[in-house]
């Protein structure tokens, strides 16, 4: 990327919030400068393969729309670091530093899947939904022959639906809540006709498939020698807690979990910005956060899926066109607002009910590793959490290592708080640059505004 690039508004993600602030911004006249780690705009959920077109109207349309606007979109690129109030640094597929500098920010950094802790779960085979679903859209592949699906809400299905397009037998679909808790909230899911339209086709796929769903049924372990040869299931009760009497085992040789999503918070952190109880980001109507010149939309405000996140993208890219070139935003769109109504409804039924639960956080053994990096397991999480109590999290690094490695405790710190007894709501480490891994070479070579840091 150049050395320096400015711009009225810098958006961090091309999903659907991102490309959707973009396009906002781009239409009141803003300049715009997109930064995305993926090889091609879409996120996640509109991720497809290099040199294909995304799959759906609404995605081929959004990737198209943001192609022909005049934002810059550097694509591969990651924000490491931030450098004064409104600048960021960030390094391209090449290892190239640059730095970019836009009077007002959005961050539509997505999110990533929540990492469940039980015997096996870091043996070779055993995955992420999220990451099965990459890998499906991306390259086109299963991660098996013989596919264990487990875990809760409807994120199971279409990654079930892409495992089967790619020639995985999904030989178990493991939904661990149960049909009376979806028919409790039968009067709010009903308002919403086109996702349940959605709904009902997937699991017509499905059935055609011969795969049904397994209710009221969660994970328990994996085993295997040198990778995943079987998985064993069990029913639950409404707490999520596994009748082991009851537990069986399905020869598989992957099995790819879903329970939830967690916010990718880590640049709104070091922008200063604040967070909820439930640890997404504070925002108000217009999605401003609590920084006056930084705006989020989509996941890292509450996962809230694409149509969501659309919606509060486009009311960021507004709000931040606005404060760009006249220090304020005018008051965001009323129709823009009533847009975002609907699903962010949805949505809350969607946390309600999916909501991770006890059960599910004593899946663990004594020496099952929480931190992957570290290799610390539970038991040792327990010591280090008895020892450093009164420090908080930070202690907690200090004594264990949990979190000094790669993913910086990204998969680990809700695992280990809960372990050492800290509280779900303090499950995050300190949050400070890089927030990604960087060669030395190119940190040595990185200029802030100027200045060789």
């Amino acid at each position: 990327m150049a050395r320096a690039l400015d711009a009225d508004v810098a958006v961090v993600g091309a999903g659907p919030a991102g490309i959707a602030a973009a396009l906002a911004a781009c239409n009141r006249g803003a300049s715009v400068v997109v930064i995305d780690e993926q090889p091609a705009p879409g996120g996640q959920i509109w991720r497809h393969a290099a040199g294909a077109e995304p799959a759906g109207p609404a995605a081929r349309t959004a990737v198209a729309a943001l192609a022909a606007s005049p934002a810059t979109v550097l694509s591969g690129t990651a924000v490491w670091a931030t450098a004064g109030d409104a600048a960021l640094l960030a390094v391209d597929p090449a290892g190239v530093p640059g730095e970019v500098r836009a009077r007002a920010l959005v961050v539509a950094t997505g999110a990533h899947d929540r990492p469940v802790a039980f015997p096996g779960w870091t043996l070779p085979g055993v995955m992420t939904a999220g990451g099965a679903q990459a890998l499906a859209k991306a390259q086109g592949l299963a991660p098996g022959r013989r596919v264990v699906v487990a875990g809760a809400g409807p994120f199971l299905l279409p990654v079930a639906r892409a495992l089967v397009a790619r020639g995985a037998a999904v030989v178990a679909l493991a939904e661990a809540t149960r049909r009376r808790d979806w028919l409790r909230h039968a009067p709010v899911a009903v308002r919403d006709a086109a996702r349940l339209r959605e709904y009902g086709r997937y699991r017509r796929t499905l059935h055609a498939a011969g795969v049904e769903v397994r209710w009221g049924q969660i994970v328990v372990r994996a085993d295997g020698v040198d990778a995943v040869e079987s998985v064993t299931l069990a029913p639950c009760d409404a707490a999520w807690r596994p009748d082991l009497d009851r537990a069986y085992a399905v020869a598989a040789d992957a099995l790819c979990t879903a329970y939830g999503f967690v916010p990718t918070v880590e640049l709104a952190r070091l922008l200063g910005c604040a967070l909820t109880a439930e640890g997404s980001v504070r925002c108000d109507d217009d999605m401003r956060t609590s920084v006056p010149h930084v705006f989020a939309a989509g996941e890292p405000t509450g996962i809230g899926g694409a149509e969501l996140a659309t919606a509060e993208g486009a009311i960021a890219g507004a709000a931040a066109a606005g404060h760009a070139r006249r220090g304020s935003g005018a008051p965001a769109d009323a129709g823009l607002v009533r847009r975002r109504r609907r699903p962010a409804r949805f949505a809350a039924l969607l946390g309600d009910l999916f909501a991770p639960r006890p059960g599910l956080w004593e899946l663990a053994a004594p020496d099952t590793v929480l931190c992957r990096c570290e290799d610390v397991t539970l038991a040792q999480a327990r010591a280090a959490g008895a020892s450093s109590a009164a420090g908080g999290m930070g202690a907690l690094k200090i004594v264990s290592r949990c979190g000094q490695g790669p993913c910086q405790g990204r998969m680990c710190a809700e695992l280990v708080a809960r372990a050492a007894g800290q509280g779900a709501e303090h499950a995050r480490y300190s949050v400070r640059p890089p927030l990604r891994p960087i060669a030395l070479g190119t940190l040595a070579g990185v200029e802030v505004s100027g200045r060789r840091s």
